[in-house]
């Protein structure tokens, strides 16, 4: 890691295991990280759940097991959405691209705290959710929508099969990234370089993959750079206020293929995962 100037300052660093890989994160209004740890060796899923301000780790580690609905072990779950605590997971089917059952865990301390194995998840409405039950009539799929509580899993509302009710229900439903308020990267072009004078020190070319997120006074760039005689990546995050290079490290080195969309900005901080085993918070200020 290199600093120039002015250092910004690591928050915490979390580091996954041996072998792990950073799969999903997610912000609870409680004020905690929640991601999802992937072992592709023994197919494993783990969960752990941080403190966003002090890197305190609450939870680590925590195995998702529902004796009642084999889905939901080991490794096909995926995190849907976030209210208050709760986090709310969904099982993934090995042979199909349907998720199904919903799960409201508090990763900071009581667990699970309600299960609908019968519904698949749909969209987060705040104190409610909207979810459906599948069935089939004469052979084809049909949905079955409802509304249900997003603290104890209760049904509300029963809404039928898809209508104009359930279809202005979707319409109303905030992007994940924006009710976390969560901002991620896109991809830099040429045309983007004059507006960002910091970008300029990249050299955009057709051989080079560069994402940014502009952020305030703040331009956060990894560059993706390929070798030509061996094939592989190297990835380096670089962080600048106006012409300013703050902070710099190196995420990958001498990899297969880049790791994409590694790093987020959230209020006043910078998450990024390096090596693909390890997760740090660098406070913007």
């Amino acid at each position: 890691m290199m600093n120039t100037g002015d250092e910004l300052a690591v928050r915490w660093r979390y580091h996954a295991g041996s072998d792990a890989l950073v799969w999903q994160l997610m912000f609870t209004q409680g004020g905690c990280l929640v991601g999802q740890k992937r072992f592709a060796g023994i197919r494993q899923a783990l969960f752990f759940c941080i403190d966003i301000v002090t890197g305190k780790v609450f939870c680590d580690d925590y195995l998702f097991l529902d004796h009642t609905h084999p889905l939901a072990e080991g490794w096909f779950l995926v995190l849907e959405t976030t209210l208050g605590d709760l986090v709310y997971c969904s099982a993934c089917q090995s042979s199909s691209p349907e998720r199904k059952g919903i799960w409201a865990v508090d990763f900071r301390g009581s667990g699970v705290a309600w299960s609908r194995p019968d519904l698949v998840f749909i969209a987060n409405l705040e104190e409610e959710l909207l979810a459906c039950r599948l069935s089939s009539f004469a052979g084809f799929p049909e949905r079955h929508f409802l509304l249900i509580d997003s603290v104890t899993g209760t049904d509300i509302r029963k809404l039928g099969l898809d209508n104009l009710e359930v279809n202005a229900l979707r319409a109303e439903v905030v992007q994940e990234e924006e009710r976390q308020q969560v901002v991620l990267p896109e991809f830099v072009t040429e045309g983007m370089v004059p507006e960002h004078r910091a970008l300029q020190r990249v050299g955009i070319s057709a051989a080079i993959r560069c994402e940014c997120i502009v952020h305030g006074s703040f331009t956060i760039a990894v560059l993706h750079e390929p070798f030509a005689l061996t094939g592989l990546w190297d990835s380096t995050l670089n962080v600048w206020r106006g012409d300013s290079l703050l902070y710099a490290e190196t995420l990958d080195k001498g990899v297969d293929k880049p790791a994409l969309n590694n790093f987020l900005v959230r209020n006043d901080a910078l998450y990024y995962i390096k090596g693909r085993e390890e997760l740090v918070c660098v406070a913007l200020s």
